[in-house]
């Protein structure tokens, strides 16, 4: 980055030498992706309720003014892709016999391989904050998952996106995109206090609606709903309309944590400034200083509050939108074992969230989805009695045998209406008693 660019934005960025890069993830309705990256430290959106500031990350004190850069990012995720035995296919020039015998191209491909998508970002620190448009260490990073086929994952606060369309539509052709935003206020004056150094909400929706357009693959990220602020009936319905008209394709409700610190601290002191007489609420729901930054159940009731991915299930089940971006299967692995883990995955959310139900059932399935998603066996070739010896609890069997035999889950469909005539009659008695 320039020097002025950099007087600027009033940031110090450091280039240096990492020793890792790649991490590897769980699946959940957050992200499909198995494995995430991220080539900076530090953020300098600095939107205040951000869990990346927690210091559990052992990041920076100077989060939002130092942005660290890992400069050698390309070369460690080129040289994790080769150890692999992944092949850049797409790369004009291979440094490999492919270049003299081009017949060899498609055989060098490795369809055998069992490919993954890569969460180019990890949900802490923006991979296109603003130092991105000088740097260009995302850009080199996708340029690398074009050339390998790679299929990618974003979820950013920052329109600068765009610059990437060409490779992001490179991408979809041959695998997969899915360029998500978070999107938590609709009225901009509140969400730049928020969230002072993003593209403001409407930007992100503009470019929700370009990607769509181009047929890439996005959403919305309500995530984290802040109480008494963002979880108005106003806020909310604004939200999800916009997101329909704008062609996203689902919107991820979820609430806000605040984890004891600097995370909890900074917002906290915001709140104060511009939210007086919301700050003294916050006390008493974030008052039991929870680890892992979750609110107070017993406050939140006694206030009278309905949670955020209640209200949100509502919304997006009237308007059509999903409540999370559907799963994609990547060349080299077992179809039907990933398309039933999303199926038990969204059933535990469910369950977990607008159903009544038993522990150990959500338990069941939250396993089984994990389960399956390394199985060496293609679930589709077992009969049901290999598939009791694998999975023990009959109800996820009979949910899998169910998927197997007709190719659709109706116990699902079943379970989203039924999620959705309770949060139904839960909104609407709350609302009465008010």
């Amino acid at each position: 980055m320039t020097d002025k660019a950099r007087l600027e934005y009033k940031m110090i960025v450091e280039e240096y030498e990492a020793k890792s890069l790649i991490r590897k993830s769980r699946t959940s309705l957050f992200s499909w992706s198995e494995m995430y990256l991220n080539p900076y430290q530090g953020c300098y959106h600095n939107c205040m309720y951000c869990d990346g500031k927690s210091e559990g990350y052992y990041i920076h004190d100077d989060f939002a003014k130092r942005i660290r850069v890992k400069k050698n990012a390309p070369e460690l995720l080129e040289e994790f892709l080769k150890k692999r035995g992944y092949f850049p296919i797409n790369r004009k020039k291979t440094a490999s016999l492919v270049d003299y015998f081009p017949d060899l191209r498609e055989s060098a491909d490795t369809k055998h391989k069992g490919k993954f998508v890569i969460f180019i970002g990890g949900g802490v620190c923006d991979v296109y904050q603003p130092v991105e448009k000088e740097v260009k260490m995302t850009r080199k990073l996708l340029q690398i998952a074009d050339d390998y086929k790679f299929p990618v994952f974003f979820l950013t606060k920052n329109d600068l996106i765009l610059r990437d369309l060409d490779l992001l539509k490179k991408i979809s052709e041959d695998s997969y995109v899915c360029a998500c935003f978070t999107i938590t206020l609709a009225d901009e004056e509140k969400q730049k206090i928020f969230e002072p150094n993003a593209s403001t909400s409407q930007e992100r929706f503009n470019a929700i609606e370009k990607l769509r357009e181009e047929g890439i693959h996005s959403g919305v990220y309500f995530y984290p709903t802040l109480p008494f602020i963002g979880d108005t009936d106003e806020n909310m319905t604004s939200i999800y309309k916009t997101a329909k008209d704008v062609g996203a394709e689902f919107v991820y409700c979820y609430g806000l944590t605040l984890k004891p610190g600097r995370n909890k601290s900074e917002f906290m002191q915001t709140l104060s400034q511009h939210f007086p007489d919301d700050y003294p609420k916050y006390q008493k729901l974030y008052g039991n200083n929870n680890k892992y930054g979750i609110l107070d159940k017993i406050q939140f009731e006694e206030m009278g509050l309905i949670w955020p991915e209640i209200k949100g299930y509502k919304l997006g089940y009237e308007l059509g939108l999903g409540y999370a971006a559907e799963r994609y299967v990547p060349e080299g692995r077992f179809e039907k074992n990933l398309q039933l883990s999303e199926i038990l995955h969204k059933m535990q959310y469910l369950k977990s969230f607008f159903v009544k139900s038993s522990r150990s059932e959500s338990q069941a399935l939250g396993e089984t989805a994990q389960f399956l998603i390394t199985h060496q066996k293609d679930i589709a070739k077992l009969n049901q009695l290999e598939i009791e010896k694998l999975v023990e609890n009959q109800y996820v069997v009979g949910c899998i045998m169910e998927f197997l035999q007709s190719g659709e889950s109706n116990t699902l469909k079943d379970l989203e209406s039924n999620a959705y005539d309770s949060v139904y009659r839960y909104v609407t008695e709350k609302q009465q008693n008010l």
